[in-house]
């Protein structure tokens, strides 16, 4: 058993995982509202450090800080928010979408994202500054407050 979990936190050799002080691994996800995002395309279109806030639609701490993320985002326009959903169905994180229709993009992770931001539980939001570089790394529910307090 403990070998699975340890096979199951550790990454392979050829996986870019993202760790504080690093530059985050790139990543492409599909928009639950369409599109794609691409972390290295945000980064080069614009100057703004990236929230990157990794959730599930069964984890109630996730649904407990989305108002707050949401409001954040609205009130913070010079920082980009995502949301990636992560061990997750696609039927059940659109439900989520659509329930709380916050106010920044939700994407669809899948297994390649998983291996690259790794996790013990949800939630847990990466704080990705401007240069590409992996500033901070929170676990568990964030509040407007703290996101305010850790980008600014």
């Amino acid at each position: 058993m403990i070998g699975l979990l340890v096979a199951w936190v550790l990454p392979s050799d050829d996986v870019i995982v993202a760790e504080v002080g690093q530059p985050a691994p790139d990543f492409t996800v599909p928009l639950i509202d369409g599109g794609t995002f691409t972390l290295s395309e945000q980064l080069k279109a614009d100057n703004r450090p990236v929230v990157l806030n990794l959730w599930a639609s069964w984890c109630i701490p996730c649904r407990t800080e989305t108002p707050d993320i949401s409001a954040f985002a609205e009130a913070n326009p010079d920082v980009k928010v995502i949301g990636v959903a992560v061990e997750d169905t696609e039927t059940a994180s659109r439900a989520f979408a659509e329930e709380f229709d916050p106010s920044y993009d939700l994407g669809l992770g899948d297994a390649e994202f998983e291996a690259a931001y790794p996790r013990l539980g949800l939630p847990v939001t990466y704080i990705i500054g401007a240069n590409g570089v992996i500033e901070d790394l929170l676990i568990g529910i964030v509040t407007q407050e703290i996101l305010e307090d850790i980008t600014s």
